[in-house]
């Protein structure tokens, strides 16, 4: 792929990720709430009037509106802009790490051949499929943070997409997970093997943690630390969630100081540790060999 092409496919996931992070405020908003994510379409919570496509464009809608509903004048949330703003950046970050450095930031998977070990190389097919694996999980657990942080129970149904997708896609393509939870061969049962031993661990981490915290009034915690394992493995789905749990107790503690602190949710910690973890995942499976393959 040429140099032109690299930028323009980055500069495409940029303007997705605006477009995703559009519709994640609309799902943040109703989910919750039991509304329906498609009708009524989007319009203005304060005067009900339907927002003009022109004016629903990601960041630059908000913009040119200057914060402001044409209709009504009354004030849209700065926290609109920013989602979008923030997804259209994990798109784009995310996409030319993964794809400007060849995978360079993924481990190789193993799988065994003829009796001996060998290593799947990255395909520029490859890192679009696991690229766009790791992209669903992170614009899951942007959601569930946002809901998290305004007090609002996390709802399961959020998780639904991913857990079908993270569940049945690795069945096909086990090189969805770059790092299998036992070294067997190409065939379906080894990406099988792969989420059930990523789902089970994350479930079991995710439901002791939500025991840990039960009584701080944040239920649903689990389904977070189960989407990390079933996409990135078991490896991750007890060091990731275990590395944003200590972040979120110690926050937590730091919340006598400042109290606006305990409002930041274990899902933001989670998301970050995520996006951290997939940036820089082969130098850090290989400082944990243990962990690695």
């Amino acid at each position: 792929m040429s140099d032109i092409e690299l930028t323009v496919l980055l500069i495409w996931l940029g303007v997705l990720g605006g477009t995703i992070g559009s519709f994640l405020n609309v799902v943040v908003y109703r989910l919750p709430a039991g509304m329906s994510l498609a009708q009524p379409g989007s319009h203005c919570p304060a005067c009900g009037h339907p927002i003009r496509w022109y004016d629903n464009i990601p960041v630059v809608g908000w913009l040119s509106l200057r914060g402001r509903c044409r209709d009504c004048d009354a004030r849209i949330s700065l926290r609109y802009p920013l989602v979008e703003a923030t997804t259209a950046l994990m798109f784009l970050s995310l996409g030319a790490v993964t794809l400007l450095s060849g995978g360079a930031n993924l481990p190789l998977r193993p799988m065994t051949a003829d009796g001996e070990t060998i290593f799947l190389a990255w395909t520029g097919v490859r890192l679009a499929a696991v690229l766009a694996f790791h992209l669903l999980l992170l614009t899951t657990l942007l959601p569930m943070a946002l809901i998290e942080y305004d007090g609002k129970p996390l709802p399961w149904r959020l998780s639904w997409p991913l857990l079908v997708v993270g569940i049945g896609a690795p069945i096909f393509w086990p090189y969805l997970h770059p790092v299998p939870a036992r070294l067997m061969g190409a065939g379906w049962p080894s990406g099988l093997i792969d989420g059930i031993a990523g789902l089970g661990v994350g479930v079991v981490v995710g439901l002791g943690v939500e025991r840990l915290v039960r009584g701080r009034g944040v239920p649903g915690l689990a389904a977070g630390p189960a989407c990390v394992g079933l996409v990135l493995g078991w490896q991750a789905g007890i060091l990731v969630v275990m590395a944003a749990l200590v972040v979120y107790v110690v926050v937590q503690g730091l919340g006598s100081v400042s109290p606006g602190l305990r409002r930041l949710p274990l899902s933001g910690w989670l998301l970050l540790g995520s996006f951290g973890w997939v940036l820089a995942w082969q130098p850090m499976m290989a400082s944990l060999p243990f962990f690695g393959h």
